[in-house]
């Protein structure tokens, strides 16, 4: 999970290149109309009505038209050059680095999940975000996955920091019974109030 992997860069042209946010909103979007679990298979199969709706999702309108262009130009040949820059995205909007997902994908090819998971992951960021991070959804909209789950790791280090962990607090358990020592402490510490009180 880095900050690094997150804007994706498609190369445009000779010297240029076409940048990607994944934002949530683009999951959110992308989800409801695709399926992100199988956007990655459609990016492979050169589904170019899942790719535009990437680049438009990504980019702002213009300079995904422009893409689009040259893509309907160039055919499949400027295809071939947006698998592996398109599936970064794909994993990006789920806060997943593509090339550890493939480091795992064998084992999760054996035994795989059919349930939406994606629905509940992407609401509970929108949750972390407005929640735990106090943004405003318009932030949290334009933030990317990535970046909620690190900001809510700064939260916590920052709250563990200020109050502490359960493992830096002792552990009394009530059902073991108290040193004579601790119960004489007890009884000065209630006789010393007591005199106060008089």
């Amino acid at each position: 999970m880095r900050l690094a992997n997150d804007i994706i860069a498609i190369p445009h042209g000779h010297a240029h290149a076409v940048r990607l946010r994944p934002s949530l909103r683009a999951a959110v979007r992308l989800h409801a109309k695709h399926d992100l679990r199988k956007l990655a298979q459609g990016i492979g199969e050169g589904h170019l009505g899942m790719i535009a709706d990437i680049i438009l999702e990504g980019t702002d309108h213009a300079t995904a038209t422009k893409l689009l262009a040259g893509i309907a130009s160039k055919g499949v040949r400027e295809l071939s050059a947006l698998v592996e820059p398109l599936s970064d995205f794909a994993f990006a909007l789920l806060g997943i680095d593509r090339k550890e997902a493939e480091a795992t994908a064998e084992r999760v090819a054996k035994t795989p999940d059919t349930s939406d998971w994606i629905t509940p992951h992407l609401e509970q960021l929108f949750e972390i975000g407005t929640g735990w991070l106090g943004w405003s959804p318009a932030d949290i909209w334009a933030a990317t996955p990535t970046e909620i789950m690190i900001a809510q790791r700064g939260l916590i280090a920052k709250l563990k920091a200020i109050h502490g962990t359960a493992e830096d607090k002792p552990e009394s358990d009530p059902s073991q019974p108290v040193s004579p020592e601790k119960v004489k402490e007890g009884l000065a510490i209630l006789h010393g109030l007591s005199g106060m009180a008089n």
